[in-house]
């Protein structure tokens, strides 16, 4: 066994943490979006508006890990099993993580935090948060015309960002009232 089975077992076993912990957080009651309303309100990507945040939903994102995780385990296996043939699995392994938070349309607040994209981000683990309004200048402008009246929200942790488009201003506060409730001593910035 080279290191580069060790590494690229070690990063398999991390991409599978973070699939079933963000299906495990699915399954937690959700404090938002509760609404029609707050669905149609809320984009992950732009131009999309999410899709409820339950496991039966998200089923394209599901369909496409399982079968890019399947992949890749059957080419590790095969690479340990056979080594005079060294097949490229750190490239399907890659592809995987690269995309493992943009194929999901998700945005949820649940008990323990927000589920924005591929991501799970603790309350205890958010700095601050702030709303960037949606201008001519703003690189989301022209995507579509409910995009080009509203906000994009930032989530800052400690050390990365998720963001959404709040296309409401109802939902906008909405949500800057539920981050307020749960941040304790965090940065918030509002405008």
């Amino acid at each position: 066994m080279t290191n580069w089975d060790i590494l690229t077992g070690t990063l398999f076993l991390f991409l599978c943490f973070r699939f079933f912990r963000l299906v495990i957080k699915m399954k937690q009651p959700i404090v938002f979006p509760v609404t029609e309303e707050d669905l149609q309100a809320i984009r992950v990507q732009p131009k999309k508006t999410i899709e409820r945040p339950i496991v039966f939903e998200q089923k394209s994102a599901l369909k496409w890990l399982g079968f890019s995780l399947a992949i890749f385990l059957i080419m590790a296996v095969y690479n340990l099993l056979d080594t005079t043939i060294h097949l490229p699995s750190a490239y399907v392994f890659i592809w995987s993580l690269i995309n493992f938070n943009h194929i999901w349309n998700l945005f949820a607040v649940v008990e323990d935090g927000v589920l924005c994209g591929g991501k799970f981000v603790s309350w205890k683990n958010i700095r601050s948060y702030h709303f960037e309004e949606i201008d001519k200048h703003h690189r989301f402008y022209g995507d579509s015309p409910e995009v080009n009246s509203g906000y994009e929200l930032w989530i800052m942790t400690k050390y990365s960002e998720v963001s959404c488009v709040v296309t409401s201003e109802v939902v906008k506060e909405k949500l800057a009232g539920i981050l307020d409730a749960h941040l304790q001593g965090g940065e918030r910035i509002r405008k």
